[in-house]
């Protein structure tokens, strides 16, 4: 196989998926953009999380991080909360409505890799995520 032809696959892949996930969610009538998405699923995975352990994951400086979380806080799907170990810093966490959210999210990410998996067993599955893994890692380092 070409590197044309891999790199080509690897960009068919992510746009079909784009396009797939933004289709999902636009059923669900939310007025929040993919990286405010982002942002909740690490607040969601990381507790405790501040706005800086974001602006990390996601390789983004703390300004575009802080406009993030302003836009979710505004919206009524996060708060901030007080750090008891330091008093400069804040958690950030998920209201009950970020929650509901969050649920829908889950049940499109599950549809959606069950629609992206059809007709590929286990194994294939974990091979292709070790490569994915691998070449991340290099594009990263690169």
């Amino acid at each position: 196989m070409s590197e044309n032809t891999s790199l080509e696959s690897v960009f068919r892949l992510v746009h079909s998926l784009k396009r797939q996930m933004t289709e999902q969610i636009e059923q669900l009538d939310y007025d929040i953009a993919p990286m405010h998405m982002r942002v909740m699923k690490i607040i969601t995975k990381t507790s405790p999380c501040t706005s800086i352990d974001v602006a990390h994951y996601l390789d983004r400086d703390k300004a575009q991080v802080t406009r993030l979380i302003n836009a979710l806080i505004s919206q009524g799907l996060l708060v901030k909360v007080a750090n008891p170990a330091d008093k400069r810093s804040q958690f950030l966490e998920l209201t009950e409505s970020g929650l509901e959210v969050m649920t829908n999210l889950a049940s499109i990410d599950r549809k959606v890799f069950e629609i992206m998996s059809q007709g590929i067993n286990k194994d294939e599955l974990e091979a292709f995520t070790g490569i994915a893994e691998k070449m991340a890692k290099n594009l990263e380092r690169g």
